[in-house]
């Protein structure tokens, strides 16, 4: 008898517009997500409940990243980009009433105030949101060592005024430290993606920035020491660019996690999925065209919110129809089409998977049964788990505290992956 097809381990509902942000941090304890009326959720991956609810930004939400375990950055239609401190202890002063869960006629801004109270705004940076493009970052300096205090970031994302350049600012200055005008040779519309990260060139350590325009054109610029600085070397090389990368806007572009960050993945409105490779030799591109490794039609237009599980495996794609679909990293072969919701899907997420795996006694040796989430890879002050990090772990536990222990601790080591939409649902899967 042929298995029937799959469905959401999970599904969280508490959200009335749809959905376009998720992420998962802490060590895979909490998941959080914005809708498109600004709101932010903080789910508990262990209860499947909210732990905080609160209105972000006075416009949707595009993009939800951590920079420690205790600091969440939101980017918001309302042209403002937000750190926000999410402790442990601060959680018990916010408010865990979901926005469908209002019964009452009170506007929507008396209410936000009066219920919701935001936490702690660290800062609060001024971007473009014009363009439906989500921010991207990395660390200053990767080398950097780790230490208790969060290390400073850049932060890319879409000039204000010129549609296809790209502001990088610094965190936590909150200052502009570079930009990247448009081509004028060729417009190629406004930007609609952006990746940013540095790659290791034999000694030289370089930060690279790969957008995706509206014309469905790839662009990869290159900087070479310190942004900002004077005295050092001149500023962002356009090194190469694909032209027919798609046929129509790029939609959503990620990097496969590897130390050499050499592919990238692109999906846009038309029905193509690109992988594209750079050399280790970033100077070897400026006489050729970027070519794609390899391009597969999906047939079904509109995949947006691609994302890459942190092993480098599996990929998987939000799709207009309401289909999420997980493709292989390696050789892009459809694995699995997850279909639940009803209406079009926006954003996908996946939990972090560490490359250690380990294996249940007495199972199968090929058969990765659970993982575990690096804290180094969380950032600063990761945390095994978000309610158990403040315990005493010096007093004895009861019954209940075991129970809820190993719920927490099942719920940190499963594979999800997480959907949301235009019905305001967020779908757990749990997969491979």
């Amino acid at each position: 008898m042929e298995p029937g097809p799959a469905v959401p381990a999970y599904i969280l509902r508490g959200h009335e517009a749809a959905i376009h942000a998720l992420h998962f941090y802490a060590s895979n304890a909490l998941l959080a997500s914005g809708d498109s009326d600004g709101w932010m959720v903080i789910w508990s991956l262990s209860s499947k409940r909210p732990v905080a609810v609160f209105k972000a930004h006075d416009g949707g939400i595009l993009q939800i990243k951590h920079w420690t375990t205790n600091r969440l950055i939101s980017h918001g239609r309302d042209h403002k980009l937000r750190v926000w401190q999410l402790r442990q202890e601060d959680f018990a002063g916010l408010s865990t009433k979901l926005p469908n869960d209002s019964n009452d006629t009170t506007s929507e801004a008396v209410a936000s105030a009066s219920t919701h109270p935001q936490p702690w705004l660290l800062h609060s940076l001024s971007v473009n949101a014009l363009n439906f493009c989500a921010f991207s970052m990395c660390h200053q300096d990767p080398r950097q060592p780790t230490s208790e205090e969060p290390a400073p970031q850049l932060i890319a994302s879409p000039n204000g005024l010129d549609s296809g350049g790209i502001d990088i600012f610094q965190l936590p200055s909150e200052r502009r430290v570079s930009q990247i005008r448009s081509d004028t040779a060729g417009p190629a519309g406004m930007v609609m993606a952006v990746c940013l990260f540095h790659q290791t060139t034999g000694p030289d350590l370089r930060l690279v920035l790969i957008s995706g325009y509206e014309d469905g054109r790839i662009a990869i610029h290159t900087h070479q020491g310190n942004l900002g600085d004077p005295d050092g070397p001149p500023g962002w090389q356009k090194l190469t660019s694909c032209d027919r990368a798609h046929t129509q806007p790029i939609l959503s572009l990620a990097m496969l996690p590897s130390s050499s960050r050499t592919h990238f993945f692109t999906s846009g409105a038309d029905s193509l999925i690109s992988k594209f490779c750079l050399p280790s030799s970033l100077a070897d591109m400026h006489a050729q065209d970027l070519q794609s490794e390899k391009c597969i039609n999906t047939k079904h237009s509109g995949q947006q919110g691609l994302s890459v599980r942190s092993d480098g495996k599996i990929f998987a794609t939000a799709g207009w129809d309401g289909r999420v679909r997980v493709y292989s990293c390696k050789t892009m072969k459809e694995l699995a089409i997850l279909k639940w919701h009803k209406v079009g899907c926006y954003s996908t997420a996946f939990a972090v998977i560490d490359p250690v795996v380990t294996h249940e006694a007495g199972g199968d040796a090929g058969n990765v049964l659970s993982t575990t989430a690096s804290p180094a890879s969380m950032g600063d002050g990761a945390i095994l788990s978000t309610y158990t990090a403040a315990k005493d772990l010096t007093k004895p536990m009861n019954a209940l505290d075991t129970i809820k222990q190993q719920r927490e601790e099942k719920a940190r080591r499963t594979h999800w992956l997480a959907a949301g939409g235009k019905d305001g649902k967020i779908s757990l899967w749990d997969i491979y």
